[in-house]
């Protein structure tokens, strides 16, 4: 090996973080529609954005009024963007949801949180790798979900 073959870091090329700024839904309070909130984070640019957003939908939202759509103790496995479709892998507490919210709420909180990004069209979801789940007795997740904006709550 010789000097050339070696990468020089000062420290700002790894590991660099971004702010971001994520249209994430979450419940409203009857846990039946979706509200829109936005949410600015600063991330290492190592991680996807959809993981970011993923993880953020986790945590649940810190505003009022608005409500967690996923279980909280739910572990993100993986998060990969191919051919437009973003593909969520996780662990099976996704399956437990201690929320008052309806199925439709959780999948498209996600679906429609991944597909404000531009390079995301549709979302599958997996538990634990697999497919063949059927979510909460309604929804099978061999499905591919897309945005759907008649979950959104009526502002009147």
């Amino acid at each position: 090996m010789n000097a050339d073959q070696f990468i020089e870091n000062d420290g700002s090329e790894f590991n660099s973080y971004e702010e971001v700024r994520l249209k994430l839904y979450f419940a409203n309070e009857a846990g039946d529609a979706l509200i829109a909130t936005t949410r600015t984070k600063e991330y290492n640019t190592n991680i996807a954005v959809e993981k970011l957003i993923i993880e953020e939908l986790i945590k649940g939202p810190n505003a009022e009024g608005v409500y967690p759509t996923i279980n909280p103790d739910t572990k993100v496995a993986s998060v990969a963007v191919k051919d437009g479709v973003c593909y969520v892998n996780l662990d099976e507490s996704f399956l437990i949801q201690p929320n008052n919210v309806t199925p439709e709420v959780t999948i498209y909180s996600i679906a429609n949180s991944l597909i404000e990004m531009n390079n995301v069209n549709k979302v599958q979801i997996s538990v634990n790798g697999d497919t063949s789940i059927l979510y909460r007795e309604k929804y099978s997740l061999t499905t591919y979900f897309e945005r759907n904006l008649d979950m959104m709550a009526s502002t009147n």
